[in-house]
């Protein structure tokens, strides 16, 4: 299954018991899709950039999950439906490609191409 990184702020308003609440429901809309959370990031109340409905600041909460690629419209419906949310982004990681080098043959290579020269 793909690994994805889900990004979304919640308004600032919600604390405590509210703003539980709503990284629960993201969680379950998660879990109902057969998803795995992998990590869960409560970033904090940051400043915004540019306001958003009127607000300067907002939740950031950050998700690591696999899932199926059913997860990406389930979730885009449920923060369009849902309020509280400000902002919300999916991002499938990429795995690492097979037929790809890692870091270090590539520095073995590079070294063993400098001894013969």
């Amino acid at each position: 299954m793909p690994l994805y990184e889900v990004m979304f702020i919640v308004q600032p308003e919600l604390e405590g018991e509210a703003l539980e609440g709503a990284i629960s429901k993201v969680k379950e809309v998660m879990e109902g899709e057969n998803g795995e959370i992998v990590s869960l990031k409560k970033i904090g109340k940051r400043k915004m950039a540019y306001e958003i409905q009127d607000f300067k600041e907002g939740f950031y909460v950050i998700v690591n999950l696999q899932a199926a690629r059913d997860i990406v419209p389930a979730l885009d419906h449920f923060f369009k439906v849902n309020e509280g949310y400000l902002r919300y982004i999916v991002i499938r990681l990429e795995e690492e490609k097979k037929g790809q080098k890692t870091n270090n043959e590539i520095v073995e290579n590079v070294q063993e191409n400098s001894k013969e020269e």
